[in-house]
């Protein structure tokens, strides 16, 4: 008897610290804009780009891992890529694009915006700043 209260003991407490450590996933679905940009390239060295446009469409989401596309405008010329992402409990943002380029940051805390970093490698390689506030 004092095994099976032990053991009942033992799982809820498992249960509810799992639950405490998963806390509730925030709703990341929706538009996010950004209006400039501050780069780092081992082309050009730092500087902000005051005319970078960019959309985060979050589309889908369940529980921590999201879906959608990044619009952005480069010299007039607009870009679209997929992409997927996760939302750590401490708010840490991790996204993966469908063709190159990592993008980490952190969600405020009121959650309607974040800074990321987006990471590219190779001879072109770059570093970007970008705040993103949600719209929708």
């Amino acid at each position: 008897m004092k095994k099976s209260l032990y053991s009942l003991l033992a799982l809820t407490f498992l249960l509810l610290a799992a639950n405490a450590f998963a806390g509730d996933a925030p709703d990341m679905k929706g538009t996010w804009v950004c209006d400039a940009t501050v780069v780092a390239s081992v082309e050009r060295g730092i500087y902000e780009n005051q005319s970078a446009k960019s959309t985060l469409v979050i589309e889908e989401q369940q529980g921590r891992i999201f879906t959608g596309h990044k619009t952005w405008v480069v010299n007039g010329k607009i870009f679209t890529e997929k992409f997927v992402g996760g939302i750590a409990s401490d708010g840490e943002i991790y996204i993966s694009e469908e063709n190159d380029g990592q993008i980490l940051g952190d969600l405020n805390k009121r959650g309607d915006a974040f800074v990321v970093f987006y990471v590219e490698s190779g001879p072109s390689a770059k570093v970007v700043e970008l705040t993103y506030k949600k719209t929708q």
